[in-house]
């Protein structure tokens, strides 16, 4: 009997999707997973419980969500029981993001059968690729999510080939959130990095297993941004696609610290952080191609797809 997969975030359904042979064993997903399109018809068994509109405002609804609930999702146990899953994808990395893996195993433990729980919680690339092939190994697609995986490889492999052949480092800084500002962590700093840039205010660690990664992303001020001088500033707001950033930058012209900004920071670049900057499944690769084409002039190795708008 093939598995019966639910998916609970974005991420882990295009790992699940990428990998051939896997989209068919999907039966269920979150209200937020949007890729691959043809995956809409399928029944939803997680849903958030705060709506956005406009910047300054979520980040007060989840500050007060948080506090009074613990978390930002609820989980439809009963239509999630029905579907008879046979293995569940989660995270424990962000609670912001998705639910927490305690209340999924806390549901996982009551169903009959039982089904497996994956957390994919990935800080780096690496990460990402090792998520791709455990996804593969619990689906029963070990051959083809390790296939898939040597074509991501050869993609990273040819940005650093290209970053190898430059000159220069820009400073780069990645905000994955504007009012308050919070700069990108986890795999954005070593994206940056990989891509021949120098990435500001989330500085590279190496981790115990030797792979360099960012701390968290965290909360930096104007005077933050304006102090580390850098040269380009890629805008792409965590769960916000381009269109929706755009109107929220319509209302931020006017704005004293956004100005200063301006006044500062030679190129602003907005871009799409809902599908790509922010979601650390196979497109975080396109995010790497079009951060090194982008700083460098590389236009060759820019994705079409990858919507960005420069201020």
């Amino acid at each position: 009997m093939q598995p019966r997969v639910v998916s609970l975030l974005p991420s882990a359904t295009e790992i699940l999707c990428a990998i051939p042979g896997g989209k068919q064993l999907l039966v269920a997903r979150s209200s937020e997973d949007d890729f691959p399109a043809d995956i809409s018809h399928l029944p939803t068994v997680i849903d958030p419980i705060i709506e956005f509109t406009s910047l300054a405002s979520v980040d007060q609804q989840v500050t007060q969500k948080m506090k009074e609930l613990g978390t930002l999702y609820v989980v439809d146990k009963t239509k999630l029981e029905k579907l008879c899953p046979s293995v569940i994808l989660t995270q424990d990395l962000c609670r912001v993001c998705s639910v927490d893996l305690m209340t999924v195993e806390r549901i996982a433990i009551e169903m009959n059968p039982r089904p497996t729980v994956l957390n994919l919680s990935p800080v780096c690339l690496e990460d990402v690729l090792d998520n791709i092939r455990e996804v593969g190994q619990t689906v029963g697609l070990v051959r083809e999510s390790d296939g898939y995986c040597k074509e991501l490889e050869a993609r990273i492999d040819r940005v650093r080939q290209y970053a190898s052949a430059t000159k220069e480092k820009p400073r780069v800084l990645v905000l994955d959130w504007v009012k308050p500002y919070i700069v990108a962590g986890h795999w954005m700093p070593q994206v940056v990095d990989i891509a021949a840039g120098l990435p500001l205010l989330s500085p590279l660690i190496t981790d115990e297993s030797g792979r360099r990664r960012g701390e968290g992303a965290r909360r930096i001020t104007v005077s933050d941004i304006v102090d580390a001088k850098p040269d380009i500033v890629f805008v792409a707001a965590c769960g916000l696609d381009l269109p929706t950033l755009l109107k929220e930058f319509a209302s931020l012209a006017e704005c004293p610290e956004w100005k200063a900004v301006r006044d500062t920071v030679p190129r602003i670049v907005l871009c799409d952080g809902h599908h790509y900057f922010n979601r650390p499944g196979p497109r975080l690769i396109d995010t790497l191609e079009f951060i090194a084409g982008y700083i460098h002039n590389i236009p060759e190795i820019i994705p079409e797809n990858l919507a960005h708008v420069e201020l």
